[in-house]
C-alpha cells in the first residue's frame, strides 16, 4: 500500500461502528492522515412513518440530517480530537454512497465495523460491509466487535 492521506470511516451510530474509531484514530495518527467521517441514511422511510405523521417526507429527511450532521461532529471533536476530520451525512443506499465517498474524497483507506449478524440474516440480506469490500478503490479495514469475535 502506498501513503494513506486520508482515512474513511463510517458509521452507524451504534457501539458496534464505534469499535472502529479508535483504530482509524491510530491510524491517522501514524500516517498524518485526514479523517472522512461518513454517515449514510438509508433513503428509504418505513411506511408506517410516512402513514402515521403529519409532517412531510422533505421535513423527516431535513431533520434526520440535521441530527446525523450535529451526531457526526460530536464523534469527530470526541473520537480525533485535533486531528483533521471532515464531516459527510448523506442520504442513500450505504454501501453505494461509502463507495462513491470513497473515491470523491480518494481514500485511501476505508475503515468499518462490521455487525456480524447471523447466517440467515446475512444470506438473505447480506452484509454493508461486504458489498464495500468488493466494490471499493481502496483497501478496507473491517474492524469485528470483540464479543461477535467469541461467539463466531
Amino acid at each position: 500500500m502506498n501513503e494513506i492521506k486520508t482515512i474513511l470511516v463510517t458509521t452507524d451510530f451504534s457501539d458496534t461502528s464505534n469499535k472502529a474509531f479508535p483504530i482509524a484514530r491510530g491510524l491517522a495518527e501514524k500516517y498524518d492522515a485526514r479523517i472522512v467521517l461518513a454517515f449514510v441514511e438509508e433513503d428509504r422511510l418505513p411506511p408506517l412513518v410516512l402513514e402515521y405523521t403529519d409532517i412531510g417526507i422533505e421535513e423527516i429527511v431535513k431533520r434526520q440530517h440535521q441530527r446525523a450532521s450535529s451526531q457526526l461532529l460530536r464523534i469527530g471533536k470526541e473520537q480525533f480530537g485535533s486531528l483533521d476530520v471532515e464531516t459527510k451525512a448523506i442520504s442513500g443506499i450505504p454501501h453505494l454512497e461509502i463507495v462513491q465517498i470513497a473515491e470523491e474524497v480518494q481514500a485511501d483507506l476505508i475503515v468499518m465495523a462490521t455487525h456480524g449478524r447471523g447466517f440467515i440474516s446475512h444470506a438473505i440480506l447480506g452484509s454493508t460491509t461486504e458489498r464495500v469490500v468488493r466494490r471499493a478503490p481502496c483497501p478496507v479495514l473491517v474492524v469485528r466487535d470483540a464479543v461477535q469475535q467469541k461467539e463466531g
